[in-house]
């Protein structure tokens, strides 16, 4: 059996859009919280000695948005979630 040449002609861009599709990866982003309900949006999941943090996913988000236990904070440019996290409802640098 003989592969017709309009296959033959397409298989580098098939490739190509292949090793697109399945080399990227889809982008990770978390949402924090701490013990006081503090919440916010983070692409890591940051350790700092002496505060404990919970990773959720964007599903555990939608279904706790409007529970009055957490306290959502939005990302600024005050705010970098890689560098600091929010407690009591307030900004720590680190």
């Amino acid at each position: 059996m003989r592969t017709p040449k309009y296959l033959i002609a397409d298989l580098p861009i098939l490739a190509f859009g292949c090793g697109v599709f399945f080399g990227s990866a889809p982008a990770l982003a978390y949402t924090a919280c701490n013990g006081n309900g503090d919440c916010w949006h983070t692409d890591a999941r940051v350790n700092y000695p002496d505060v404990k943090l919970t990773f959720h996913d964007d599903k555990w988000q939608d279904a706790h948005k409007s529970d009055a236990q957490y306290h959502w904070h939005e990302a600024e440019a005050d705010h970098d979630a890689a560098h600091g996290y929010w407690n009591n409802g307030e900004w720590h640098h680190e």
